[in-house]
């Protein structure tokens, strides 16, 4: 072999060692970019599922601020609509009480109511011996009318009521008037003042008094 045999075939092997390299090489270089890309994709993913999840979070942050200022805001809102509403039914009842009070103008009316109001109480205690106690200016009125009332107040078991008026202990002159009727040493009561009387037809009837104003409302259920 001469030497140009010999610088040929040195140089078929250099130049498929320098094929190989480049190969490799590539191949190294393929391989890299896939890795990387991959990495990338995932670090990319990753970080897409971080920014979901943290949005999610002040979102529903968010949201539960939300709720919370409206729950707030609607609670108020009712409260002061409940407010309001009991301000007018006060009205309304400080009206009725103002027209009440004018009922003993009229004595003559007024005699008659006294005069019911002494048998309710009667019957309600449904006892013997009773005592009526009533304004001081309403006592001579008392009077008139207790006889008259007495007729055919018996108890259940068909005994006379006697009754006597209390000439010592008085209703306070700012009642509207009406009595109170006791039995044993003010042990057993009945009150029929007119104020009594208000304020047990105002509650029962103010579920009514509620429709009628302010129709169906959640707000009282």
């Amino acid at each position: 072999m001469n030497d140009a045999q010999v610088k040929q075939q040195v140089q078929q092997m250099v130049s498929f060692i320098k094929q190989e390299a480049e190969e490799k090489a590539n191949e190294i270089r393929v391989k890299a970019e896939e890795e990387f890309n991959a990495r990338k994709l995932s670090q990319v993913e990753a970080a897409k599922i971080q920014i979901r999840s943290e949005y999610e979070r002040k979102f529903k942050q968010i949201e539960s601020k939300l709720k919370v200022a409206y729950s707030t805001e609607l609670n108020a809102s009712r409260l002061q609509i409940l407010k309001q509403r009991e301000t007018l039914l006060k009205e309304i009842y400080e009206v009725v009480e103002r027209e009440l009070s004018k009922v003993k103008e009229d004595e003559e009316s007024y005699k008659k109511l006294l005069e019911k109001l002494l048998k309710q109480s009667f019957m309600t205690l449904d006892e013997v011996e009773v005592s009526i106690c009533s304004r001081k200016d309403d006592i001579k009125l008392v009077e008139k009318v207790l006889n008259k009332a007495l007729e055919g107040s018996k108890t259940k078991e068909g005994q006379q009521v006697k009754a006597v008026v209390d000439k010592e202990n008085f209703l306070p002159d700012t009642c509207l008037g009406g009595v109170i009727v006791s039995s044993h040493g003010g042990k057993v009561v009945c009150n029929n003042t007119l104020e009594a009387r208000l304020e047990t037809a105002y509650q029962q009837n103010l579920p009514q008094l509620r429709q009628l104003l302010f129709g169906e409302n959640e707000l009282w259920k």
